[in-house]
Parts: structure tokens; C-alpha cells; sequence
């Protein structure tokens, strides 16, 4: 299948591959696009992320290096690629079977071009035209155990901003197989308080249910409240948490779980989640 040009700005479309497997157009559940660095004017201009430069930590090479896996689209996947995309992140690939619809429109980082386009496929597009480095991003309208199945999927690091605990509990396995690390944000029912946590790479580490013991896999989450606010502070802490997994902590203290409330009622909470022995999940991990 030959590449396809969409004419607008420095984005290259592809519809897939020649390694993959061929889908009828309409059907096809994967698209790539890649994206140019912006190149400087004269000679003098400072580096295009000079300003990262005295950032704790901050390692812009390993960044670009880095491939991460979105998976979730919506109000918090959304916002943390846009933020990995300017920040210098080249290779993202974005996970999400869902349409856009209106709804998603008010908090989300889509317009009324995207409504009834899948997700992982629309906002692939939109990170593109956002990765001023330049960036290879690949879109899969797939849901995530059904695109582990299609495509080897590579990886460094997951992005977990779902709202299912069973596509959750899918990142946390197949990160432990993997052995790389995983961010998962979440936001409470009425939207005003948001959780991170960092899953290390290391299986001795603690994985999202020694965080959230509760958790039901098998529960189907309710529709929960949701406003652009609450989601620009997760996508805050996703992309933090993001960074360290693949720079570093440096003189940073480590911690592994975050959370955050908009409307001050309940206090910020920062610190380090221990592996439980009674864990369901690593204990079918041990080592």
C-alpha cells in the first residue's frame, strides 16, 4: 500500500505498513503519521528545548529515545501525549477502540473534524502536528488486549488513562511480562480529585493493586463526571511520572503514587506504595 499524504502541514500519513496485515480501508485499525522537527531560523536561535535545560533531571535524550504506549485516548491520555508529544517524546503509539462523540468535545483534545472517528486513530493525527521534535505516532482503533494480539506493540513504557479496571489490570500484567514501567491515572466520580501511581519496571516492585486493593476487574466503571480542570491535573502528573520513569529521579526524592484535588477539600497526598505479599497480581510474579 503506497503512503498517502493529507497536504496539510509537514504530516505524513500512512495507512500501514507493508509488514501488516491488509484491511479494507474502511476497516483498517491502524494509522501513522510522522511529523518534522521545527527547524530554527538563524543560526543564533537557542535549541528548540533550550528551556529544559536546569530541569531536575530532565535528560532530553532519553526522552526522544524513549517508545511509549498511550493507552486511552480520551480526556486523560489526550492531554498527557500532547504534553509528551512538545516535550520532545518521538515515538508514541495511541490505544483506544472508542468513538468520538460530542460529549467529548468539551474536555478532550479533539473538534467536531474527529465526532465518529476512533479515538486511538484521531488523536494519533493530533499528536503529530504537536510533536515540535518531530515524532513517528502511531494510532490503533483497537482495544488493547485486541491490539496485543494483531501487533508486536513495542514498548518501553506504558501510559495507562482508561476507565475500566479490566483494561487496567490487562497494562499491569503485560507490563510485568515485559518488564518496563507503567503510569496509571485515574479520577474520582465527580471528578475533582485525581490518582497517579507509578508501576516500576522491576516485578519486585508493587503494581497497581498493592496501590488499589479494591479494585474489581471484572466491575464495569460507571459513568463518572469529568471536566477539562480535572483532566489537565492528571495529564500533570501523568507526564511527571512519565519523565521519570525514563530519565530518572536524579536529586528528585522518589515517590510512586500522587494525588490531587481541585476543589481543596481533601489534602494532596505524595508517597512510596509497598508491594503487598497478599497481592493477587504479584504474587503470580514472583521471582
Amino acid at each position: 500500500m503506497e503512503d498517502k499524504a493529507i497536504g496539510k502541514g509537514n504530516i505524513l500519513e500512512t495507512n500501514v505498513v507493508d509488514t501488516l496485515p491488509a484491511f479494507p480501508e474502511a476497516e483498517n485499525p491502524i494509522e501513522v503519521y510522522q511529523s518534522e522537527e521545527i527547524v530554527a531560523t538563524h543560526p543564533a536561535e537557542p535549541d528548540l528545548f533550550a528551556r529544559h535545560d536546569g530541569v531536575p533531571a530532565h535528560d532530553q535524550k532519553l526522552l526522544g529515545e524513549a517508545r511509549i504506549v498511550l493507552v486511552g485516548a480520551g480526556g486523560l491520555g489526550g492531554w498527557a501525549g500532547v504534553g509528551l508529544a512538545r516535550s520532545g517524546a518521538k515515538s508514541i503509539c495511541v490505544i483506544d477502540d472508542d468513538q468520538v462523540d460530542r460529549t467529548n468535545l468539551s474536555r478532550q483534545f479533539f473538534d467536531s473534524d474527529d465526532l465518529g472517528r476512533l479515538k486511538g486513530k484521531a488523536l494519533s493525527r493530533r499528536l503529530a502536528g504537536q510533536a515540535v521534535g518531530g515524532a513517528v505516532v502511531t494510532g490503533v482503533g483497537l482495544r488493547f488486549e485486541e491490539a496485543l494480539e494483531a501487533y508486536p506493540l513495542p514498548a518501553d513504557i506504558f501510559v495507562a488513562g482508561v476507565d475500566n479496571n479490566e483494561c487496567r489490570i490487562q497494562v499491569v500484567r503485560e507490563a510485568r511480562k515485559r518488564s518496563i514501567p507503567a503510569v496509571f491515572t485515574m479520577l474520582s466520580r465527580d471528578g475533582m480529585r485525581c490518582q497517579a501511581f507509578l508501576q516500576s519496571a522491576s516485578r519486585l516492585e508493587p503494581c497497581l493493586w498493592c496501590a488499589l486493593p479494591n479494585l474489581d476487574p471484572e466491575q464495569v466503571a460507571p459513568c463518572a463526571s469529568a471536566i477539562i480542570s480535572s483532566c489537565l491535573l492528571a495529564s500533570a502528573l501523568t507526564i511527571f511520572f512519565t519523565h521519570r520513569a525514563i530519565m530518572g529521579w536524579g536529586s528528585i526524592p522518589f515517590f510512586n503514587w500522587r494525588e490531587a484535588d481541585l476543589s481543596g477539600i481533601a489534602p494532596d497526598r505524595t508517597g512510596v506504595i509497598k508491594r503487598r505479599d497478599d497481592c493477587p497480581v504479584c504474587s503470580t510474579h514472583k521471582e
